[in-house]
């Protein structure tokens, strides 16, 4: 498969090289928070008790290993408010864009139901002047059969 190159007015030209890398990266992200999780928790219990609990142990002795990885925690939570709040709303206007740009599928699927959405309007427009011409006929007709009607009645021999 070749990629496709796609102009770009960003920084610079996009090559869109197929589902398969996209999906590899985005499901290794989706499978690092795993991985990420433990290591901080193992990177925080070897910072404090390799440097930090030896280092303050003097001036703070109630800092507990519990409240210092508690501390951490509300950190973390704090930072994953920030990102939900603010960046993440920044990050599926940028996502939105790109999907736009580049061959979205669903992109495609509007574009030919906008075509049919048309097709069927101008339908419809024909159909609303044919039988707006078609119900003026009808009238007509019926203004001439109810005159003729009334004339037949008035010539009538039973009167």
């Amino acid at each position: 498969m070749q990629p496709v190159v796609k102009k770009s007015k960003g920084l610079a030209k996009q090559y869109n090289l197929g589902p398969w890398l996209g999906g590899f990266k985005d499901l290794a992200s989706r499978t690092m928070i795993y991985v990420s999780v433990l290591s901080f928790t193992q990177i925080s219990a070897t910072f404090w008790y390799t440097t930090l609990q030896p280092a303050i142990s003097k001036d703070v002795p109630w800092l507990s290993f519990g409240l210092y990885f508690t501390t951490l925690v509300l950190g973390v939570l704090v930072i994953m408010f920030i990102e939900y709040k603010f960046i993440l709303p920044s990050s599926y206007t940028f996502l939105n864009k790109q999907e736009y740009l580049h061959k979205n599928l669903i992109r495609q699927d509007i574009e030919e139901v906008m075509k049919e959405v048309g097709n069927l309007q101008e339908e419809v427009n024909k159909s609303k002047k044919t039988t707006s011409q078609d119900i003026k006929e009808v009238v007509k007709e019926l203004t001439e059969l109810r005159k003729e009607l009334n004339e037949s009645r008035n010539n009538s021999p039973n009167q």
